[in-house]
Formats: C-alpha cells, structure tokens, sequence
C-alpha cells in the first residue's frame, strides 16, 4: 500500500497544540501516512522524533518577523518539494501564513491549516489582525479544508473573514480519557506532590498569557473571606508569570497560590484536586476542560469561544461571563461548598468526554478528510 507524506508545520507550541499535534503524530495510521514535523529546534521537535516522526528545523517564531519568515518559507518549499509531500498541514495562524506560502512554491498537492485559536483577541493590535485576516482570504484559496477546533472559531472565520462555509469544517480537539482517569487517592496524590493536605484545591493548567484571564482568578480568590480562602494551583509558564506573582501577593493572596511552573504530570494534578478553573477571555475550545472531565472532575470556566460546546453549563461544569471575578468566585465557593453536586458533575463530565471528544474520533475525522482531498487530487489512497 503507498504511503502519503504529510508534514505538519507548527510554530512554538505549548497546551492545547502540542498535544494536538503529538496526538496526531500518535494515532494516525501509518500503514497510509507518513507523519513528519517542521518547526523551531526545541523541545516540540524532540517529542515528535520520539513518536517516530521526521522532524524539520526551520526558524519559525511566533511573531512576524519578515526576513526569518522569508527564509523560512524558502527551506520549507525545498523539504516539501526534497521529500515529495503529499500533505502540508499547518497549525496556527504563523504557521498557516509560513506553512502555505512554501506549500505554494513547491507545488504541493494538498494544504490543509487548523486553527486552534480566535486571531481577532483584544490583546493583538489591529495591524496584526488585519494583517492575517487579508492573508487568510488570500492563502485559503490554495487550501482544501480549514479544521477549527470549535463551532464557534468556524462560525467567526466564515463571519469575519469571509470564507465558503463548506471549506470551513470543525473537528473536535480529543483525548484519550483513561490517561486521567487515576487510581490513587487524593490525599495520596497530595502527599507525593507536596500540595496541602486538607485545604480545599482549585487548579488551573494553561499558558499564562493575557487571553488566559489569569488576573481574574487572582481578583477572584481576594473575594474569599478567610474562612474558606482555597489553594489554586496554577500549572505553565508563560510571559505574565513574573507579573502575576507580583499581583497575587500585592491582592494579599500570595500564600494561597501555587505556582508549578510546566509539569508532565498532569493527570496527576487533576487528580489531587477539588475542582479545575479556566478563566479565559478568548479560547478555541480548552484541550484542559476535556482533560479535567476525563478526570471526573467538576469545571468552572467562562463562557467564550468553543467552551460552551464542551461544558454544559449546570449539567457537567459552571460557565461564567469573562473578566467577572465576582461571578467566577461565587462559582468556585458554589462548588466547594457542595460536593455531592460536584461529584455530578464532574460524572456527567467524564461521561461526554467519552462520547464525544476522544482522540479516536479527532483522529478518524481528520484522516478521512486527507483521503478526500487526495481523491479529489487524482491519488487513490488505501
């Protein structure tokens, strides 16, 4: 049977698109594709040459840069064209913009660009957004299919930038549950990870980042009375982490926040804690709540971006209004204050997650979606 070569272009990653794409390079069938990876030298590149994918160097950085894009696209072009690529498949709005344009030089039959988050969050400047969004119009006709992760990035992609409805497709982000699904107690997993025994633990796992929100669960844990003042345990690394020490101890927080920096353990983490909150103000879908539910875990989490397709607010998790740390706090001490309906919640989460958001059926979708687009290019895929 021949095999397609597909190349998955990714700029630095952490969180939910890492994992996407190590799931993908996991999963695929390789008795039909041939996975590679390019991007910049580091630690996403050793951990797709560890799942036996052909990796890539090539100076690909998150911000515009022209000159190393330039050049970035021009070694990207010879590897696709040195390696015969089937399939280009770009991830993020950087590397949709790298990834495409070499696609275009080298002829490459089929392009296929995920977007995993929203370009139109507050935090770019209007040039930036403006920027991506004409090359978008203008790059999404030598692309097959756009995948977003959500209904709701799909239904913004076609609104605001004015894509076919039909070239825009969702597929779920998925995980495998039974990696969170942990059989040692909590209080065991709380002494081997050195966190408090007894005090109730709140627990976030994201990039700390300015659409993550993360502000406001420090706002939010200043509204506690003392009584009832949780731990959070703030789990990644980022470019606010500095600024968001300084804030938690100038809000007289400082003590109740732990924060671990990147960990590898996560279904670990989950495991020890009471309850997971996301506070974000733009999101794709939110790869942790899918992880926290597989872990029985109850969520709060705000209402934006794909979130309300993944948690039912009141049936497997609490959604609130972005950048409302009352709102946020009131739904925190809710939960605590009531395990037997967090308990439920956090069942009812597992139970969706197995149903509808595995990385089987990610997986299964996307390489569907490949074998259409090489029929349509004249290759009989197996």
């Amino acid at each position: 049977m021949k095999r397609f070569r597909v190349l998955h272009v990714i700029r630095p990653a952490a969180g939910g698109m890492r994992c996407h794409l190590l799931n993908l390079l996991r999963y695929t069938d390789r008795n039909l594709f041939e996975p590679g990876v390019a991007g910049p030298p580091g630690e996403m590149l050793a951990a797709a040459a560890e799942l036996g994918a052909k990796v890539f160097p090539i100076p690909l950085r998150g911000e515009l840069d022209p000159l190393r894009d330039a050049w970035a696209v021009f070694q990207l072009s010879r590897v696709l064209r040195r390696d015969r690529v089937s399939i280009l498949h770009a991830h993020s709005a950087k590397a949709g913009l790298v990834g495409r344009l070499a696609a275009v030089y080298a002829r490459t039959p089929v392009v296929f660009f995920t977007v995993h988050n929203s370009i139109f969050y507050a935090e770019w400047p209007a040039y930036k957004k403006g920027f991506f969004a004409l090359a978008e119009k203008v790059l999404a006709r030598r692309t097959y299919r756009i995948i977003t992760v959500s209904e709701a990035l799909r239904q913004e992609l076609i609104a605001r930038e004015g894509l076919k409805p039909d070239q825009v497709v969702t597929v779920y982000n998925g995980i495998n549950p039974e990696e969170f699904q942990v059989a040692e107690s909590r209080e065991a997993l709380r002494r081997r990870l050195g966190l408090p025994a007894e005090a109730p633990l709140v627990g976030t796992v994201t990039r700390l980042a300015p659409q993550k929100g993360l502000c406001y669960l420090i706002e939010a844990a200043a509204l506690f009375p003392p009584e009832e003042q949780p731990v959070f345990v703030v789990v990644g690394d980022g470019p606010l982490r500095a600024a968001l020490r300084e804030l938690a101890d100038k809000s007289g927080v400082g003590s109740r926040f732990v924060f671990t920096g990147v960990r590898r353990d996560v279904p670990l983490i989950l495991g020890a804690l009471d309850l997971l909150v996301l506070p974000s103000v733009t999101e794709g879908l939110g790869l942790i709540l899918l992880e926290a539910m597989a872990a029985s875990l109850p969520v709060v989490a705000t209402a934006v971006g794909g979130v309300p397709e993944v948690v039912l607010d009141g049936e497997t998790g609490i959604l609130v209004p972005p950048r409302d740390p009352a709102a946020l706090a009131r739904a925190i001490a809710d939960l605590l204050r009531a395990p037997e309906r967090a308990r439920r919640l956090g069942a009812a989460g597992r139970d969706r997650v197995a149903r509808l958001f595995t990385v089987e059926r990610m997986v299964g979708q996307i390489s569907a979606l490949y074998r259409e687009a090489l029929a349509a290019e004249g290759f009989r895929p197996g």
